[in-house]
């Protein structure tokens, strides 16, 4: 393979890109399990959410979560394209990316939130920046003339939203200002959201709106240091000010994966891995032939053979079962493979791509968490006991230590590396153990 071909391939394995729907590389998971009919996540995620928008009579709000590089903005996009179309939806998607608007890093509010919607909803309709924005700017500084000082002042009213990102004082102001009149400020923005929403329907002939505010879940992934208050900050917006993001316009929002085992409900989705094991750790056909085919649409069969010999199918399906069915971890394996020195690679260097990938997971396990991990691996389910477990259950889902499964219902299982560290197998090992002989002692 010349260089060329290395380069090409290697982009092709982007673990941080998200597919736009009509990409060659995009897989429909959801069609593939039916075709097949074992779904291997479980459930038709996109179908189910969008045929939930498209049959309520009222506007619905709903919260989406996934482990990052799980398909999660793909999938929403996805459904943004379907609604869309007159055929299916005939919806306006206002489609947000978080990550561009606001600082990830930092404690989320709600002001933020709802600030951002109706600005971007105003854009998407008009094309400007100014409007929302210049009603909220002249009335925060007609509230508090502290805000016409030099050091609050900003280049111009559409770039509020950019210059709340980057500043942090000039954003502990606005929300101190917004604070005091929360109630008006949340009236005018469901007023001008309901407004726009009518718009829609009479001019664009369009059934109404839809926003997906997207990269929400990777609020503090970025992070330790301040990591927990960013997750309170975050449970707070989501959970006890939910009613809050219901607003008169269609709404899907994500949100942290460790805020799944504190907000959950029936408004809740979390988007699965794909199923390569089941429960008992048997590898899962269907879930390997579908991550088989996610290979496939970046490196052809014959450029395998090449990077991993005769026995490239063995070799591959090695690689996949060692991801635990997380597209990420599978294309930086990939990656790993492609920038090898020599082709085929040898046993030993894919056991290297291997442990890479083990001593990457073995950095985020603290030593108190081998029990707790243990306890999970055999029950498969998130169960916490204090508050200690509960940090524990949101560090070890944030950072996909811990992945989530779907059969008939939800299950979580370690990732299959995590199983390889020494203190969390001996933790397993002293819990069958203990299991063992108390199930002797009772006979």
């Amino acid at each position: 393979m010349n260089l060329d071909d290395k380069r090409k391939y290697f982009n092709l394995c982007d673990p941080d890109e998200s597919l736009e729907p009509d990409d060659d590389r995009n897989i429909d998971f959801d069609l593939l399990g039916e075709n097949s009919g074992n779904p291997v996540r479980g459930f038709f995620w996109s179908d189910k959410l969008l045929n939930e928008i498209i049959l309520a009579d009222k506007p619905i709000t709903r919260f989406f979560t996934g482990h990052p590089g799980s398909g999660k903005t793909t999938e929403l996009k996805r459904i943004a394209q379907k609604i869309s179309d007159p055929e299916i939806g005939n919806f306006l998607p206002v489609f947000i990316d978080a990550k561009l608007l606001m600082d990830l890093d930092s404690q989320i509010n709600l002001i933020d939130i709802i600030t951002i919607i109706v600005y971007f909803v105003e854009k998407t309709i008009y094309g400007q920046e100014e409007g929302f924005l210049q009603r909220l700017w002249d009335w925060l500084k007609n509230t508090d003339t502290e805000l016409g000082k030099a050091e609050f002042s900003i280049p111009s009213v559409g770039k509020l939203v950019f210059e709340m990102k980057a500043r942090d004082s000039l954003r502990k102001k606005v929300h101190d200002v917004i604070l005091r009149q929360f109630s008006r400020f949340m009236d005018e923005a469901r007023n001008q959201l309901e407004e726009f929403n009518n718009i829609v329907i009479s001019e664009f002939g369009r059934k109404g709106l839809v926003v997906i505010f997207d990269s929400l879940e990777q609020l503090g992934q970025n992070t330790e240091s301040n990591w927990m208050e960013i997750l309170s900050s975050a449970e707070k917006v989501f959970g006890s000010n939910r009613q809050y993001l219901q607003l008169p316009v269609h709404t899907v929002y994500t949100v942290p994966p460790a805020l799944f085992n504190r907000i959950v409900g029936t408004d809740s989705y979390f988007l699965p891995m794909i199923k390569v094991y089941d429960k008992e750790r048997m590898p899962y056909e269907p879930g390997l032939a579908a991550m088989r085919e996610l290979v496939r649409r970046r490196l052809p069969e014959d450029i395998q053979k090449e990077i991993l010999g005769p026995a490239a199918k063995e070799n591959m399906d090695r690689l996949i079962l060692w991801s635990g069915g997380y597209p990420r971890d599978m294309l930086k394996m990939l990656r790993e493979t492609i920038l090898a020195k020599y082709y085929p690679i040898s046993e030993n260097g894919l056991k290297h791509i291997m442990t890479s990938v083990l001593n990457h997971y073995r950095l985020g396990v603290p030593a108190e968490a081998f029990e707790w991990l243990s306890k999970m691996a055999k029950e498969k389910y998130l169960t916490w006991e204090n508050e200690t477990h509960l940090r524990i259950a949101s560090q070890m889902l944030k950072n996909h230590i811990v992945l989530s499964y779907l059969n008939d219902d939800f299950w979580f299982d370690l990732h299959p590396a995590v199983y390889e560290i020494p203190g969390v197998r001996k933790a397993i090992e002293n819990r069958e153990r203990n299991e063992q002989e108390g199930h002797t002692d009772e006979s």
